[in-house]
C-alpha cells in the first residue's frame, strides 16, 4: 500500500502535489479548529463567565467554615458561674454603657440577674444581640422601662447559658 501510494504521488505533476499538500494542510487546520480549538475556546468563555460566582462561593464557604469553628469553640467553652458574670460585665463596658449602678448578680451556674438603671435603648438591644451571638448568653426575660430622657431606658433582666454539646 505504501508503495502504491508512493508511485501514485510520483505520477502527479508538481502543481498537483502542491495543490494536494495545501489542501491537506487546510483540511488539517479546519479539523484542528473544529475538534480542538473551538471547543476549548467555548469552554474557556464559560469558565470565565462562572469565575466570579465560584469566587463568591469560595469566600462564602471560607466564612462559613470560620463561623463553624468559632461556634464549635464557643459551644465547648460555655460560660458558667463567675465567668458568666464577668463576661456580661465586660460586654457592658465594651459597649460603652455607663457601668455606674449596673448590677449583675449570679443566681446559679447558668443564670444571672442584670439591672441597668440607665442605658440607651439601642445600646441595650445591641448588647443583648452581641451576648447571644458571641458568647451564647441568651436573654431569658426582660423588663424595659422608658426614662424621661429621650432614648434612655431602665433594664431588669435574666440571662442564661445553656449546656451545649460539641458540634
Amino acid at each position: 500500500m505504501n508503495e502504491s501510494t508512493s508511485s501514485w504521488w510520483q505520477q502527479l505533476a508538481p502543481r498537483e502535489r502542491r495543490l494536494i499538500s495545501w489542501g491537506g494542510a487546510g483540511l488539517l487546520a479546519a479539523l484542528s479548529y473544529a475538534y480542538m480549538w473551538q471547543p476549548l475556546s467555548t469552554e474557556r468563555v464559560k469558565l470565565s463567565a462562572s469565575l466570579p460566582q465560584m469566587r463568591a462561593d469560595a469566600a462564602s464557604m471560607t466564612s462559613q467554615a470560620e463561623e463553624a469553628a468559632r461556634l464549635r469553640q464557643s459551644a465547648n467553652t460555655a460560660l458558667v458561674g463567675p465567668a458568666l458574670q464577668a463576661a456580661i460585665i465586660q460586654a457592658i463596658n465594651e459597649a460603652g454603657m455607663d457601668a455606674k449602678g449596673v448590677e449583675v448578680t449570679l443566681l446559679d451556674e447558668h443564670r444571672v440577674s442584670i439591672s441597668i438603671p440607665k442605658a440607651p435603648f439601642d445600646g441595650w438591644v445591641a448588647l443583648a444581640a452581641r451576648l447571644q451571638s458571641e458568647k451564647q448568653i441568651h436573654l431569658e426575660s426582660c423588663s424595659i422601662e422608658a426614662l424621661a430622657e429621650a432614648g434612655m431606658v431602665r433594664v431588669q433582666g435574666m440571662m442564661e447559658t445553656k449546656n451545649q454539646t460539641a458540634l
